[in-house]
């Protein structure tokens, strides 16, 4: 049994690839992944669509063709031999989520890519160009998010406790829990809200005890 993916349609298999110009890192996450089913698809077909806000300038639209030319050139250097064969590129003006989905309809695609912004999982498809699409499309849609970035080691570093500050808790039997040294300024004494100690039970009013580390 093959594993690749085929259309239903007669003619090659389609995919159009909402491209936002002004987010290079999500659109270049969604080039790419664009790029990879294109690649294992024989004789499919990608079309690359920029849709320039309702309010935009018509003589804009050649100038961002051009660059929507120049940013899927480059793209395909970078991709070498994964680049797909046979790109359609087209520049619209209007709501982004209805012309991506009007253009699938025209070629007849079957599945329209689009890019997602780094985003909480809980709102990756609130108030989105990709929420807009899949409630039109006429094909089945993938979002593509960038790659999430390396995140820093969560490894919880353990400060040695200081000599000082353990003999001034056992001759004051907690009550006084820093030394002189790290009474005034110190990260630990920042992060130290409360403490008392005291035999039980504890007295109503203590005032030989006093909360210490605020």
């Amino acid at each position: 049994m093959s594993s690749s993916i085929t259309s239903d349609n007669a003619g090659p298999f389609v995919v159009v690839l909402g491209l936002d110009l002004s987010d290079t890192e999500s659109s270049g996450f969604a080039f790419d992944q664009a790029a990879r089913m294109v690649g294992r698809i024989p004789d499919a077909v990608l079309h690359v669509l920029h849709v320039l806000a309702p309010e935009a300038a018509t003589a804009s639209a050649p100038e961002t063709a051009g660059l929507l030319r120049l940013y899927v050139s480059e793209k395909a250097v970078v991709l070498g031999a994964a680049a797909p064969a046979c790109v359609g590129i087209h520049v619209r003006r209007g709501d982004a989520g209805r012309e991506i989905a009007q253009l699938a309809s025209e070629v007849a695609a079957d599945v329209i890519v689009v890019g997602s912004h780094r985003a909480p999982v809980r709102n990756l498809f609130l108030s989105t160009t990709a929420e807009r699409v899949m409630a039109v499309a006429p094909c089945p849609v993938f979002v593509a998010g960038p790659r999430p970035r390396p995140q820093p080691s969560h490894m919880i570093v353990i400060d040695p406790p200081c000599p000082d500050c353990v003999q001034q808790r056992a001759l004051t039997e907690g009550r006084a829990w820093w030394c002189a040294r790290h009474s005034e300024n110190h990260h630990l004494r920042r992060h130290h809200a409360y403490s008392y100690q005291s035999g039980l039970p504890f007295e109503s009013h203590d005032s030989e005890v006093s909360a210490t580390g605020v």
